[in-house]
């Protein structure tokens, strides 16, 4: 779907444009940000953090990461979940910004539907809605008709690579507020507590 080509574009557009302090943790299973960051560093043995361009990202994060990076003084933390499952949906309800990335392509319409027709979800100001794949006369139908309004994600050949457009899609698309500055470490705490007693 291109989740974690946007967050790597957000953490460079907020790094090098905003000058933030910027942490990026890969919140998932998928492994990318290890060789991502060996390729880029040159680093031959794993690591608990690779810099790349100034943002600094985590693979293999957890609560326990993510509250470290809070304590560090971070402005802004992204965290690509990956695919939404049952345990995520729980830690997206506690951040302060979210984005879902979807398909408008057929056979990807219906997992969207769960998400997007929900009007607990869809209704929640924090929650963006975004697209790089599929029919964008599909998209402007639905921005015609329903909510959420969706927002078409522009291409970028490099995730490092800031360019014009770029920017002036990223000014639109983020919100005013700091992605992390409304994060409660109580509350944090408290919902990691509650996925060890889960498990």
């Amino acid at each position: 779907m291109g989740v974690t080509h946007i967050t790597l574009m957000t953490a460079n557009y907020l790094q090098a444009v905003q000058g933030k302090r910027t942490a990026v943790l890969e919140w998932n299973s998928h492994g990318d940000f290890e060789r991502l960051g060996k390729l880029c560093t040159g680093q031959l043995r794993d690591v608990n953090c690779y810099r790349i361009q100034q943002v600094d990202y985590y693979p293999h994060a957890d609560g326990g990461r993510l509250m470290e990076c809070l304590n560090a003084g971070y402005q802004e933390i992204l965290i690509d979940f990956g695919s939404i499952e049952k345990q995520v949906y729980v830690e997206l309800t506690r951040c302060s910004a979210v984005w879902i990335v979807m398909s408008f392509s057929e056979w990807q319409m219906d997992a969207f539907w769960e998400i997007a027709g929900s009007k607990e979800d869809a209704g929640k100001k924090s929650w963006r809605f975004l697209t790089a794949f599929g029919s964008e006369e599909s998209r402007r139908e639905w921005n015609k008709r329903r909510n959420p309004k969706i927002l078409r994600i522009p291409f970028s050949a490099d995730a490092f690579t800031v360019t014009r457009e770029l920017m002036e899609w990223e000014k639109t698309a983020l919100m005013e507020s700091s992605f992390s500055e409304n994060v409660s470490q109580r509350n944090l705490l408290k919902g990691i507590k509650e996925l060890k007693g889960q498990g």
